[in-house]
């Protein structure tokens, strides 16, 4: 069952499947949701992420999402969708989920500047998503509908259709808060673990508040746009304090977006 927000029902679709654990924990012993809100500072810099060019690919087709209070990241997934995380339209102090024209996109944001603005005009997250605990987190996904497709010259990020195994190089790029302003990514990550139902990821990319719905991209050749995951928690504020050079996130595989894509019935 899937929920879509402009409709407020729920409309059927292929099942998505209930998860099972982590096959080894520990790789997160802390996590939360990274999404930011909007008022929070820090003058501190994210050691060990650069900042990239939001105007070349594939960060081009990432971009800044802006939903109530809090900051997310997006990613271009059609010509009229893009992809972030459910927590990021859930407003928690109101108790309801954000509605859609009050959720906006940016691409090529820099310094205030920016080359696309679109408003959602709907969105649908999975009717097993549950806000007050984002849980289970594999159904922590959005796609968010635009009326006016994005420009021709804004190339949709493929998804993964399998789960990659372990130890893959892959990469990551979004906007945190240390650096809410300018596109940074850390390029030089790798896989540590997938859960035993194949839709949760974890890997040793450096992610922080506001790369929540960033995608993991693979690092391999031609694949560098492939979106392989959508991070949305990291480590705690507390390890982040201790050590702002902390790596690990978790991601929800791409695997369960792409199946729904494709169902005729979505």
């Amino acid at each position: 069952m899937i929920f879509d927000q402009s409709e407020g029902n729920r409309v059927r679709s292929r099942p998505i499947m209930s998860g099972f654990p982590l096959a080894r924990d520990a790789t997160l012993a802390s996590v939360l949701v990274i999404a930011v809100s909007a008022f929070i500072s820090a003058s501190t810099l994210v050691p060990h992420r650069e900042i990239v060019d939001a105007n070349t690919y594939p960060w081009s087709s990432i971009g800044k999402v802006n939903a109530k209070r809090d900051l997310c990241t997006g990613v271009v997934v059609g010509s009229n969708q893009f992809l972030t995380a459910a927590h990021c339209v859930y407003n928690k102090a109101a108790g309801r989920f954000v509605s859609a024209e009050l959720i906006h996109f940016l691409l090529g944001y820099a310094k205030g500047e920016y080359r696309v603005h679109r408003v959602a005009s709907r969105y649908t997250i999975p009717s097993t998503f549950e806000p007050a605990n984002v849980t289970p987190l594999h159904d922590d996904w959005a796609i968010l509908y635009i009326s006016e497709p994005f420009p021709s010259e804004v190339r949709p990020l493929p998804l993964a259709s399998e789960t990659p195994a372990p130890g893959r190089a892959v990469k990551t790029g979004g906007y945190t808060a240390e650096r809410a302003h300018m596109m940074t990514a850390d390029q030089h990550c790798r896989i540590k673990d997938i859960s035993s139902d194949r839709k949760l990821i974890t890997h040793d990319c450096i992610v922080h508040h506001g790369d929540s719905g960033s995608p993991l991209l693979s690092a391999d050749g031609d694949e560098g746009g492939l979106i392989l995951g959508i991070n949305v928690a990291g480590y705690s504020l507390l390890v982040e304090l201790q050590d702002q050079s902390k790596k690990g996130g978790m991601t929800v595989s791409a695997s369960s977006i792409t199946e729904f894509l494709s169902s005729p019935t979505k």
